[in-house]
């Protein structure tokens, strides 16, 4: 980024779209808290789901918030770069106004000052003209995608909202509101001692674990390409600055008695809304103007939504707030799309890396209701922009795709663009891996080798809307979208040349027509790229879904066609016996079969973290050698019929990949070594023929297509998904559920230390006991 000095009245009226300017009389009042208060820090955020309604202000499971934390420290281990000399931190990322920055007297403040007692001394030096300084320790911004409530300690705001615990439209607005933020903790719990050579502690890791998390809530409940932070400590200070490929902090400073976070204060007060990392491609605009009033109007017609997915999910009925209006430039047709939404409908669980979202939307150039999927990619030479992908796949006429239509990479100038086609424009990309890389000094090494890595925004626009996998309404159903996602794997193969790479739960929906597509091809290889195909080392995929063969870590071969076929055996066992019941509820067996699932899909072989290896339960139920869904047990208890054919053969098509190597008795007699003989050569014969079949997906679409279309009157038509684990918060979510990149590098090492039930079968008391337990939790929840 390079820096310039600009005047304040240019800065400001360029910032205009995303802050007001009218100043309030005063700032609302909120509960203090010691800066060396090291406990209270922790119940700025809630775990639980706080309503208007029901506030239950004990607000934190401590347990679990600190499971939260650990995860986003974990998140961004080997990220944090630094420490800078706080002028250079400025100059790099914060240009300078040509108007004298505000002094603010910090001094004055008692040792023990709380959060409202800065943001009162920040707001009465009128250092921040265009911009609402506030204590937000004692009211609860809700992330929407999540429904937890998160508070900054203060908050630097677009809006002045009233900063009352029990008012419903600041909990709504606050996260998207906020600009910058800044933590107030004690000594101990600086996120960056580390840098200063002392030890690294479990408070310091909380405190960036509990920033970052910040930092994520605040992006995906607005619209940013990166975000600022501080951390006040009762004498010292850092400056921090986020983007999607790495966290960049400044060296310690006095902010009592220095200009540094005046000079921070006051320029961020001028900074234009791109300057203060917001996304210029996207405009708020009110619920009654006339783009929102034509979404509406458009959203009234559409039959475009599956079921269960109502049209108060794109925009709200009787919505009285903003919406906002995407840009979204096709990087083909050199042209743009006018594309209005609500909030995000999903999201991923951390913020550094791709951090994607999805929203349903009102595309008002094409006049239908629409996907967007907004992520920031890998700028590699070994992965192609999804976009492109698709591009191909829909030449050649792949079947079973979400229907994109529109997308590309997200101008750096979207306004310039629109108002003069012919010019050419850079993609919104991240700062911090170039930076690092001209600056290696300041790398933090980490011993599990995290490389930085550019990113790049991309947008795209689909058609069709799905819903998830386990809103199945009959297992015939969830076969059968399994069957179109196979089909539209063998013809991207086949046809397209393109290998998808990600098989997972996540990435097979269901259409409103209930048919299967295969959606998020971000993570493929096109096959002409052999170095890519035949690259070894790290898995590629969702942990949970991953061939037991790679997941292992132990075979030196590339990412194969198998793998894939694999997974969707994966993805077919853990959706049936995690969603369909097969034994009453809390008996023995039923308690043995939740426990397979966790220790065939979750488990890694010692610790957590991609650098494990783990498959060998894969491996095992595969072959049928273990306790884990049991072939004499399924048989007994799973109906209907088709389906338990249906898993059987699929699973038997991978056994011989992993059945042990008969040995070859050395000593005995000419019988016994003739046996042996024998036993090994149908090893290989199995192995070869099993090999052989799976080089291509025929084989795979035959079986699922038999039992799914051949036998399709013994299926139930009522056997739709009932959840058998037990509900899990997205703070508790496991790695399983995250994707490894295609492009991770070792690095050194870490200065810091520091992812079912099935049919009613032989006993329809296994359908009713999960309906009855599923009743009784949804009474509960409504408690």
């Amino acid at each position: 980024m390079v820096t310039t000095r600009r005047s304040s009245a240019a800065s400001k009226s360029a910032s205009s779209s995303s802050s007001s300017s009218a100043r309030p009389s005063s700032i609302a009042s909120s509960s203090k808290r010691s800066l060396y208060d090291c406990n209270s820090a922790s119940t700025s955020m809630s775990s639980l789901d706080c309503s208007a309604q029901r506030c239950s202000c004990s607000l934190v499971n401590d347990t679990r918030l600190q499971k939260l934390y650990q995860k986003h420290a974990s998140s961004t281990q080997g990220l944090w770069h630094g420490p800078l000399p706080v002028h250079e931190w400025h100059e790099r990322f914060m240009p300078a106004s040509d108007d004298a920055p505000h002094s603010i007297d910090f001094s004055t403040l008692p040792t023990n000052t709380g959060a409202d007692d800065i943001a009162e001394c920040i707001y009465e030096s009128h250092a921040c003209a265009t911009i609402f300084p506030r204590a937000t320790l004692a009211v609860h911004g809700k992330d929407h995608t999540t429904n937890t409530f998160l508070s900054p300690d203060i908050s630097l705001l677009s809006a002045d909202l009233k900063m009352d615990h029990d008012n419903i439209r600041t909990r709504n607005e606050l996260l998207g509101a906020t600009l910058a933020f800044g933590v107030v903790v004690s000594d101990n719990e600086d996120p960056c001692a580390f840098a200063d050579g002392q030890r690294d502690t479990e408070r310091a890791a909380s405190t960036r674990g509990r920033i970052s998390a910040l930092v994520r809530a605040v992006a995906v409940n607005s619209h940013r390409t990166f975000c600022y932070a501080f951390v006040l400590m009762p004498e010292r200070a850092r400056l921090i600055r986020f983007d999607h490929s790495g966290i960049i902090y400044s060296e310690l400073f006095s902010w009592r008695t220095s200009d540094h976070l005046s000079d921070f204060l006051s320029r961020f007060d001028a900074m234009s809304a791109a300057e203060r990392g917001c996304d210029t491609s996207v405009a708020t605009i009110a619920s009654d103007s006339k783009a929102a009033l034509d979404a509406m109007d458009i959203l009234a017609l559409s039959d475009a939504l599956p079921e269960k997915i109502p049209k108060s999910s794109v925009i709200p009925d009787d919505h009285q707030g903003t919406l906002s209006l995407m840009h979204v430039y096709d990087d083909e047709a050199k042209a743009f799309h006018r594309v209005v939404v609500h909030r995000a409908i999903t999201s991923t669980e951390v913020y550094v890396g791709r951090c994607t979202l999805g929203y349903y939307g009102v595309d008002l150039d094409e006049r239908a209701v629409v996907y967007v999927k907004d992520t920031w990619r890998i700028n590699s030479s070994r992965m192609v922009p999804e976009a492109s992908t698709y591009r191909r796949l829909n030449k050649h006429k792949v079947s079973n795709l979400p229907g994109f239509y529109h997308g590309g990479d997200v101008p750096s100038d979207t306004l310039a663009l629109i108002d003069d086609e012919s010019l050419t424009s850079s993609a919104q990309s991240t700062f911090a891996s170039g930076w690092i890389k001209e600056h290696p000094e300041y790398r933090q090494r980490c011993k599990n080798g995290v490389k930085n890595q550019q990113h790049i925004h991309h947008r795209l626009l689909f058609h069709r809307i799905g819903r998830k996998l386990q809103s199945f309404k009959s297992t015939l159903q969830l076969c059968t979208a399994l069957l179109h996602g196979l089909e539209s794997h063998s013809e991207a193969y086949d046809v397209a040349r393109i290998l998808h790479r990600d098989i997972s739960g996540g990435n097979i929906l269901i259409d409103k027509d209930g048919r299967g597509m295969l959606v998020d091809w971000d993570m493929c290889v096109w096959r002409e790229n052999t170095k890519e195909m035949e690259r070894i080392g790290h898995p590629v995929g969702t942990w949970r879904y991953i061939s037991a063969e790679l997941q292992a870590g132990s075979e030196t071969r590339g990412h194969l066609l198998r793998d894939d076929l694999e997974s969707f055996v994966h993805v077919l066992y853990y959706y049936v016996f995690r969603y369909k019941p097969v034994f009453p509820v809390n008996s023995v067996d039923h308690r043995r079969l939740m426990a397979s699932i966790k220790t065939v899909f979750e488990a890694t072989m010692s610790g957590s973290g991609w650098g494990n290896p783990g498959g060998y339960d894969k491996g095992q139920y595969l072959c049928n050698t273990s306790s884990h869904f049991d072939t004499r047990k399924l048989h007994q208890h799973l109906r209907p019929e088709p389906l338990c054919m249906l898993i059987e053969d699929a699973r038997q098509a991978f056994t011989p990949l992993y059945s042990d190597r008969p040995s070859v008795n050395i000593i005995g007699s000419e019988q016994v070594k003739a046996e042996c003989r024998k036993e090994l050569e149908a090893y290989k014969e199995a192995l070869s023929a099993a090999s052989e079949r799976l080089g291509s997906s025929a084989h795979m679409i035959s079986v699922f297509r038999t039992w799914t279309e051949e036998y399709q009157s013994h299926w139930s038509e009522s056997d739709g998904a009932i959840d058998q684990l037990a509900p899990v918060t997205r703070t508790e979510t496991s790695r399983s559920s995250r994707k490894r990149s295609a492009d991770v590098d070792v690095e050194a090492d870490c200065s810091s230390g520091k992812a079912r039930r099935l049919t009613v079968g032989r006993s329809s008391a296994a359908g009713a006991s999960a309906r009855a337990q599923s009743r009784s939790h949804t009474e509960s929840n409504r408690a």
